[in-house]
């Protein structure tokens, strides 16, 4: 599992969503953004279940299921587990704005379901901020990525480089100017602008990956 935690701003979406867009990916992305204030545990579990069906392609062949007051969330949550464990591929599930699920009998068993995923799985977590997820059994076992707001800013050449890609020049002090007032942050930066340079980190990982950014061996 891959955790992005960072504040508001900080290019957390902005990265997993060029992340996924990219060519050539070996494996499969089932991209759920919890929606804001989310209280209804039955309607997140639905949006988890179709982003997978449709990332593995089973959207044809299968009905979705829909809202309904006699719908098990226990159900959906097998479901879930099941199409998880399709052996024909390797899928990664990706879940943004996770701070905004506010619905303990959806986050409780997500956890439980994403800390015990099948061997072909696994999973992107962001947020704005820590919650209550229980992962230090992954921690321990060295199977928990972690990306924290020092790795999403930008180095002054990092922004000179993300400038140049935007067609903006300024000088070299303008450029180390900038970089201070804003301290790297991508969205100060104007990231949205141009997609996220793939220079090399302090780790040695390409900007535009994030999960290979804080990947740890066993994830």
């Amino acid at each position: 599992m891959t955790l992005l935690s960072a504040p508001a701003g900080s290019g957390k979406t902005s990265l997993l969503r060029l992340w996924a867009r990219h060519p050539g990916r070996g494996h499969r992305i089932a991209f759920v953004s919890v929606w804001p204030d989310q209280q209804d545990a039955q309607q997140f579990w639905l949006a988890l279940l179709n982003a997978i069906r449709h990332a593995c392609g089973t959207t044809n062949d299968t009905v979705p299921p829909t809202a309904a007051p006699d719908l098990s969330v226990r159900a959906l949550i097998d479901t879930v587990r099941c199409e998880l464990a399709d052996p024909s591929g390797r899928i990664t599930v990706v879940i943004d704005d996770l701070h905004e699920l506010n619905a303990p009998e959806a986050l409780a068993p997500l956890m439980q379901l994403l800390t015990d995923l099948p061997p072909n799985a696994q999973a992107i977590l962001a947020t704005r901020r820590d919650l209550p997820l229980r992962l230090h059994r992954l921690r321990l076992a060295g199977e928990l990525a972690e990306i924290r707001p020092a790795d999403l800013r930008f180095s002054e050449r990092e922004t000179r480089e993300l400038l140049e890609a935007s067609g903006i020049a300024l000088s070299g002090a303008g450029v180390a100017l900038l970089h201070q007032r804003t301290g790297g942050g991508p969205r100060a930066c104007g990231s949205r602008r141009s997609p996220w340079p793939a220079t090399r980190t302090r780790s040695g990982s390409s900007r535009n990956s994030p999960a290979a950014t804080a990947r740890s061996p066993g994830t």
